[in-house]
């Protein structure tokens, strides 16, 4: 029996849209997972109840996650991922030809193993020989590892709870600690139009900003996101994502895409003037 379901984003608003069934329902030892059949969505990926991941739209978040960071670096080889356990962002990320090694470190297994059996285009970069998984806290591993990173993407959850702690300036620190000289690390920074995370918007590029001298916010249209605007921040010592060269990478790459394109990587970091007072 069809019922509908209200994905919050605060407790005046939130998204409702019609689901047929509950395909999958458990609790792990960190959240309960679900996995809904929506006539609008197709399958979705719900985490305590929150929307993470729809068949029509998974590939906006995680091309505009991947792909600033990947081709503003002039050769990325190593690449590490905190969360991102449904793999979309590993996908993207493999599509990089420079990319030798990839290590993602997410927290709950359980969210990559329902992930690769219902979103099964995305589990194939799985088995990539240059693919690593680590089932762990990212906070701790980032904190204690003696490797480095030409990229670091942060593919995390909203601000709450275990995920809490990968907005927070100590783990930042530790993210530059981590990076190779003139790396580049990016997270996903939340909806600029959700008043309670307007501080945290803010407290993140600020964090930032003392860390690296090069800090730079964009933005994505994801219609199943908190009011369907996006926000990501990109951080290095020296690569500009502005820089023309980062144009020619990504013509001279040809990925296929479904959302991400040159033009729209430059107007991407073009933002209303109501986000940049976020960031100041």
């Amino acid at each position: 029996m069809a019922f509908w379901h209200t994905d919050y984003h605060s407790p005046h608003r939130g998204l409702t849209f019609e689901a047929e069934a509950v395909l999958h329902s458990e609790q792990s030892a960190f959240q309960k997972i679900e996995v809904l059949q929506t006539p609008a969505f197709g399958k979705v990926l719900l985490l305590d109840g929150v929307l993470m991941l729809t068949e029509t739209d998974e590939f906006t978040y995680h091309e505009m996650l991947a792909h600033p960071a990947l081709f503003s670096h002039p050769d990325p080889q190593k690449v590490l991922i905190i969360g991102g356990g449904d793999c979309g962002t590993l996908t993207r990320v493999l599509q990089h030809s420079s990319v030798s090694r990839v290590l993602m470190v997410e927290l709950d297994e359980r969210v990559t193993r329902v992930s690769n059996r219902f979103f099964p285009e995305l589990a194939t970069a799985v088995d990539d020989p240059r693919a690593e998984l680590l089932f762990a806290d990212g906070i701790g591993f980032v904190r204690d590892t003696e490797e480095r990173f030409d990229v670091i993407l942060i593919d995390s959850t909203d601000p709450v709870g275990p995920a809490e702690g990968l907005f927070r300036a100590p783990f930042f620190a530790d993210c530059h600690r981590a990076l190779n000289p003139h790396g580049i690390l990016c997270l996903q920074s939340e909806s600029p139009w959700i008043p309670e995370l307007g501080k945290v918007i803010g407290e993140v590029h600020r964090d930032l900003r003392s860390l690296f001298p090069l800090v730079k916010a964009y933005c994505a249209a994801i219609q199943t996101y908190q009011a369907g605007l996006w926000l990501f921040q990109l951080a290095s010592t020296l690569h500009d994502p502005l820089a023309p060269e980062v144009g020619t990478r990504i013509n001279r790459a040809g990925l296929e895409t479904r959302y991400y394109n040159r033009e729209l990587h430059y107007g991407a970091f073009k933002l209303p003037t109501f986000v940049l007072k976020q960031l100041v």
